[in-house]
């Protein structure tokens, strides 16, 4: 049986072939993953794992407890002791780790397993190195039970269960070789079966774990590229809807937003923005400047929208348009007003204009949904645009209503 989070019916398409082969590349010969992995593993099985090891550390005690009643026949000579070894030693210790493993870290978690278990194999081991009945050395067959239960039950980390394995398989082999009084016609053949025995459990403890690990990081890895693919969509719907030139949103970002905000039936307020005399701060100072002009510009129409909880986006050219959700009678003016000031108070020097000021202006005409009763995003921009052209024509430098 396997830890939870070892189940096959995990692995994708994406961790076989060279997904796995990727995979494989990232593990080293202890089944190690790197420390990122480790942690999101951790993430995403930690509560089922330790939800696994307390059911089976109830099991693993009650019926490693059956064999009290074995020893009445095997090691009758101690058998008070080793009762009392299992009940007062054995059954605390892990009532200890059934405590513990959900309120400690995972690395502490797994040493609290492992000391659990060399507890489980070397006690039987002890008990028959003191023992002087003739049938003790039959108490061996208990040991690669408890190899089974830690590596395969539990399933230890595979470096754990490696040292753990190697511990009881050296120990047993002292037990057996040191024993006095053991039937030298036992040895061979107990050792043959402790090792096998040992080995097996290890073998599947491992297979089980590269399964794991394999199969996780084929996951982890196939989410991480799902991950970069989005943020690249992302990124690439954000250039997208994004003017090149100043950082704002474009005329696209403009359509889709004003489409969604008079689909939800808000009021929308629509301001037409353009810069006056820009084609003769062009030919004074050049597109490079040209360029910078906008920029401060759009820059400061978004500060201003935001402001307001609006939204501000190039319309084309030295044309801007902004958006708020208000009321055009009780918004409109103020707003309108507001941004003229906005771009005034930014100082640009202009003194190619032929009217007499010498800093760079706006002129804005707006528009609004509810003193209209315009809903068509065409009409709305339509009538707004209509104002600007008034306000161009009263003078530029300042605002007209549609």
């Amino acid at each position: 049986m396997s830890d939870p989070d070892t189940g096959a019916d995990r692995m994708s398409a994406s961790g076989t072939g060279a997904g796995e082969a990727g995979s494989k590349g990232r593990l080293d010969w202890l089944l190690r993953m790197p420390p990122e992995v480790e942690h999101a593993h951790e993430r995403d099985f930690g509560a089922e794992r330790i939800k696994h090891l307390r059911h089976a550390i109830i099991v693993g005690l009650i019926v490693y407890n059956i064999y009290n009643l074995t020893s009445l026949h095997l090691m009758a000579d101690i058998q008070p002791f080793t009762v009392m070894m299992r009940l007062f030693v054995l059954v605390p210790g892990s009532l200890a780790i059934f405590f513990l493993v959900p309120r400690v870290p995972p690395a502490v978690r797994e040493l609290l397993l492992l000391g659990g278990m060399f507890v489980a194999s070397l006690l039987p081991l002890y008990l028959v190195y003191i023992s002087q009945s003739t049938y003790a050395s039959y108490t061996l067959g208990e040991l690669p039970l408890v190899l089974l239960f830690g590596n395969m039950l539990l399933v230890l980390r595979f470096r754990l269960a490696l040292l753990f394995t190697t511990v009881t398989c050296v120990t047993a082999l002292w037990v057996l070789h040191a024993k006095p009084g053991l039937d030298q016609n036992l040895v061979f053949p107990l050792t043959v079966q402790v090792v096998t025995g040992l080995f097996f459990t290890l073998y599947g403890n491992w297979h089980v774990e590269r399964q794991r690990c394999l199969t996780y990081l084929a996951q982890y890895d196939a989410e991480n590229r799902a991950d970069r693919a989005e943020r690249r969509g992302d990124e690439l719907r954000d250039l997208t809807l994004t003017d090149m030139l100043t950082g704002i949103a474009n005329r696209r970002h403009l359509d889709e937003t004003l489409d969604t905000w008079l689909t939800e039936g808000r009021d929308v307020l629509l301001l037409m923005v353009d810069v006056d005399h820009f084609k003769a701060f062009n030919d004074r100072f050049g597109h490079v400047a040209g360029d910078d002009c906008l920029r401060r510009i759009a820059s400061a129409l978004q500060a201003f929208a935001a402001r307001h909880d609006g939204f501000a986006a190039r319309y084309g050219g030295e044309e801007f348009t902004l958006l708020f959700a208000v009321d055009t009678q009780t918004g409109g003016a103020f707003l309108a007003e507001g941004l003229v000031r906005t771009v005034r108070d930014l100082a640009i020097p202009h003194p190619a204009r032929a009217d007499g000021l010498v800093h760079v202006t706006v002129s804005v005409g707006y528009a609004g949904t509810r003193e209209s009763g315009l809903r068509d995003p065409r009409d709305l921009v339509t009538r707004a645009d209509l104002a600007l052209y008034e306000a161009k024509s009263a003078g530029r430098n300042r605002s007209k209503a549609g």
